[in-house]
C-alpha cells in the first residue's frame, strides 16, 4: 500500500531530553498538581524515583527500544535491598559527592545526617543511630552507584521480573499483536514514543505516547499506553482512579487529535478511544482496557460521587498559578472574610 505520509512525520521530533525540558504542561504535572494541590506548587517539578516507576521505565525501554539502549541506561547487579527513601537519600549524596568521595565511608558524618534530615528518614531515632543504621544499609549501594556512574542501578531480581513481563507482553495472545514487528507489506504500522505538542486556550500541553498503531487502509489511529501495575490486571480500574489516568487519556487524545486535524492527510483519520495495556509482575496476565469516556469533556464522577476535573480546567488553573504565583489559591479572600463551608446542618 502506498502511504503518502506517516504519523511520525507530523509528530514533534525532538530528543527526549528536550521534550522533558519543555515548559508545556504534561499529564504527570496535571495529575500531581491535582493530587497535591496549591501548597505543593514549589515541588511540582521535583524528580521522583520509586521502584514502581523504575520498573515501568525498564519495561518501556525493552518494549519500545532495544537491549543495547537498555544497557546504556541501566546497570544490573546484586546488592542488599534498600527502601525507596533510602535510595533517594543515597542518590542525593551521590550527586553531591561522587567526584570527591569514591567510597561511602568517605562522606562526612554531618553531610549524611543533613541528607537524612532533608528526607525525614527515621526522624524518631537519635541522630547517631540514624547515621549508623543508614550507613550500614546503604554503604554497598552507594559504592555500586559509583561504579555505575550515570546509569541507574538495578538488582538482578528486578531485572528478572522485567524480562518476564516483556516476554509475556510479546507472546501473550492478548497483547502480542500490539508489540509485533511492523510488516512492510501491511497497512498497519506501530509507532513508539512519538511526541506531540498542542496549545488550547493559551495553555501549551505536551505528550509522549507509549504506542500508537495506525491502520492506513482503514484510516484509524489507536492510541495505547503501557502500564506496569502494582494491582492485579483485573483490578486496573483501582489504579486508573488512584493515578488519574483519565487525565492522561483525555489529554493525550486531544493533543493527538489537534495535530491530526491540522494535517490535510490525517484529518480524515478516526482517532479511537485510549487503550491501556496492563501487566502485573506477579500474575503476568496482561489485559487490555479501553476508556469509553476518552472524548468526553467536562467533569467526570465515579460511583462513590468523587469528581475528576477536565484536563483543560486543571491546566488553565495550574498555568495561571505558575504564571502569577499568587499568595493564596483562587477562592480565598486575603483582605476580607472567608466563609467556612465544610459543614452543613443535618436534614
Amino acid at each position: 500500500m502506498n502511504i503518502p505520509k506517516e504519523l511520525k512525520d507530523i509528530s514533534w521530533q525532538v530528543s527526549e531530553k528536550k521534550y522533558r525540558a519543555d515548559p508545556a504542561l504534561s499529564y504527570s504535572t496535571l495529575a500531581k498538581y491535582e493530587r497535591e494541590g496549591f501548597n505543593k506548587l514549589d515541588h511540582l517539578f521535583d524528580h521522583i524515583s520509586t521502584q514502581s516507576l523504575l520498573e515501568g521505565s525498564m519495561v518501556d525501554c525493552l518494549i519500545t527500544g532495544s537491549q543495547d539502549e537498555f544497557d546504556e541506561l541501566y546497570y544490573v547487579t546484586d546488592y542488599p535491598s534498600i527502601g525507596d527513601k533510602e535510595q533517594q537519600i543515597v542518590l542525593a549524596l551521590y550527586d553531591r559527592f561522587h567526584t570527591t568521595c569514591l567510597q561511602f565511608s568517605s562522606i562526612p558524618y554531618e553531610e549524611i545526617l543533613q541528607a537524612i534530615y532533608e528526607f525525614d528518614w527515621q526522624k524518631n531515632w537519635r541522630d547517631d543511630t540514624r547515621v549508623r543504621v543508614f550507613s550500614e544499609r546503604v554503604d554497598v549501594y552507594y559504592n555500586i552507584k559509583i561504579q555505575a556512574g550515570d546509569k541507574t542501578v538495578v538488582d538482578g531480581n528486578t531485572y528478572d521480573h522485567i524480562l518476564k513481563m516483556v516476554q509475556t507482553l510479546k507472546t501473550s495472545p492478548t497483547t502480542q499483536g500490539y508489540f509485533a514487528d511492523n510488516d512492510p507489506m501491511s497497512s498497519v504500522k506501530r509507532y513508539y514514543q512519538l511526541k506531540f505538542r498542542a496549545k488550547f486556550e493559551n495553555v501549551c500541553y505536551r505528550c509522549m505516547a507509549d504506542l500508537i498503531i495506525v491502520d492506513y487502509e482503514e484510516k484509524k489511529v489507536y492510541p495505547i499506553d503501557l502500564k506496569t501495575s502494582g494491582h492485579k490486571e483485573w483490578d486496573f480500574q483501582d489504579s486508573f482512579e488512584q493515578w488519574s489516568y483519565m487525565i492522561q487519556a483525555r489529554l493525550y487524545w486531544r493533543i493527538l487529535k489537534a495535530n491530526m486535524s491540522n494535517d490535510p492527510y490525517f484529518k480524515d483519520f478516526t482517532l479511537e478511544d485510549y487503550r491501556f495495556i496492563v501487566i502485573n509482575k506477579e500474575s503476568l496476565t496482561p489485559l487490555v482496557w479501553e476508556f469509553p469516556l476518552t472524548r468526553a469533556k467536562g467533569t467526570l464522577i465515579d460511583k462513590e460521587g468523587k469528581e475528576y476535573r477536565d484536563p483543560f480546567e486543571i491546566g488553565k488553573e495550574l498555568q495561571s498559578y505558575l504564571n502569577f504565583r499568587p499568595k493564596v489559591p483562587v477562592g480565598i479572600d486575603r483582605n476580607g472574610i472567608n466563609t467556612i463551608t465544610c459543614l452543613k446542618l443535618k436534614e
